[in-house]
């Protein structure tokens, strides 16, 4: 799976206004919804599922780097946006560092194995020192996306 397979380039975000982890949560999702991905109604439903992930234990998995992540029955079709911070936001990660890079993912119920499959694949990029440091330096989403294209193996 690639990460452009699931990853709304419309809805990036390449400086997040929010400075703690419900707003982020919140902000990533609205950027879902104003790319048309996500419907209005649901907006609180997801962001609830997604906390509700959270305290289950920190999607902050260190180095920098979150990956808020759920299924929804109102999801249907995989889907995530990225979001990035200068700045660092706590965000409870593992490692106690702030975050400036945000993977989030949203998944239909039933979908065990491709949900498994991208967060294995979110995970393998970001394990890449150079990949998290590219992302974070990218002029822009344009920037973000053709790094995503270039981890991809795809031809821009």
């Amino acid at each position: 799976m690639k990460l452009t397979d699931f990853i709304v380039e419309g809805a990036i975000i390449t400086e997040i206004k929010a400075a703690e982890k419900e707003a982020v949560i919140r902000e990533m999702v609205c950027s879902l919804k104003d790319a048309e991905k996500i419907n209005a109604r649901d907006v609180e439903n997801i962001i609830k599922s997604l906390m509700k992930r959270e305290e289950l234990g920190s999607t902050g998995i260190g180095k920098g780097v979150a990956v808020p992540h759920t299924k929804h029955d109102s999801v249907k079709k995989i889907m995530g946006t990225i979001a990035r911070s200068m700045q660092g936001v706590d965000f409870n990660a593992l490692d106690g560092e702030p975050v400036h890079l945000f993977f989030l993912l949203l998944s239909p119920n039933d979908s065990a194995g491709s949900h498994l499959a991208a967060l294995e694949r979110i995970s393998t990029v970001i394990r890449d020192n150079d990949f998290r440091r590219f992302m974070r330096e990218a002029n822009g989403k344009e920037g973000m996306i053709e790094i995503l294209h270039e981890v991809d193996g795809i031809q821009i």
